[in-house]
């Protein structure tokens, strides 16, 4: 629990060094899939270390970053929009396609050919009406034309898990719904209230007992009453927890 003197840059990656650290020397086996954090977040230290870690990030551009558009020199003939997005050659965003894992690779396609079910099948169908030209430029192909971009040619603006996907979304929900409780947390001025750091995790860690006790509560009310869970709570204390409720 260092001082409020260190910025997030600094601070993040030390905290999860230590983290992963801890974890190995006793053997919590814990597993880091993901790194969550805002735009405070964004710079090519965490990126590099997140991919040197084998850990995906999940993190936004930084408003303060924008435009960022990717210097890549084996794509000099691709055009790529503020957000690092490849360009058509109509200039429209291409849609990402697909992830390839193994080769860590980024696939974007066509964005004028739609998915549809045709006959019972699946299959790709091209529509002059969202595309500029009006004319389908590469026919050979149902999804084409393609551009293939390794994560490791710019982890910040090609991370593994693109940031206009659904599972990127619902991550960067969960850290929106940790800030919550955080905000919580804050209400009890733990940092106004004790500035040593020992004694601020223990009432930090009081904080995190009294918000879960509340949230189950309100969880129980919704299928019970106060008078109901009043009586239970009565029970409880006259039966113990290894009671009949």
């Amino acid at each position: 629990m260092p001082g409020g003197n260190e910025s997030d840059h600094t601070l993040s990656l030390k905290a999860l060094d230590d983290l992963i650290k801890i974890n190995a020397e006793h053997n919590l086996g814990i597993s880091f899939a993901a790194f969550c954090g805002d735009g405070h977040h964004d710079t090519h230290a965490h990126y590099n270390y997140l991919l040197e870690k084998c850990i995906i990030p999940i993190i936004p551009l930084s408003e303060n970053s924008l435009p960022c558009r990717p210097h890549l020199p084996e794509h000099e003939k691709v055009s790529f929009n503020p957000d690092g997005t490849p360009l058509c050659p109509g200039s429209v965003p291409m849609r990402h396609h697909a992830y390839n894992s193994k080769r860590k690779t980024h696939v974007y396609s066509c964005p004028a050919k739609r998915n549809t079910h045709k006959d019972g099948k699946s299959t790709y169908v091209f529509r002059p009406d969202e595309c500029p030209k009006k004319q389908d430029c590469y026919p050979k192909s149902s999804l084409g034309p393609f551009v293939y971009i390794k994560s490791e040619s710019d982890p910040r603006l090609f991370p593994p898990i693109s940031r206009d996907s659904h599972k990127f979304k619902e991550l960067m929900k969960q850290r929106s719904a940790s800030e919550r409780c955080n905000a919580v947390i804050d209400n009890y001025n733990v940092e106004e209230s004790c500035t040593n750091a020992d004694y601020g995790l223990i009432r930090i860690t009081l904080v995190n007992i009294a918000y879960h006790a509340a949230t189950r509560y309100e969880e129980r009310v919704k299928h019970s009453s106060q008078e109901g869970e009043f009586a239970r709570t009565l029970r409880l204390i006259r039966d113990g927890p290894c009671g009949s409720d």
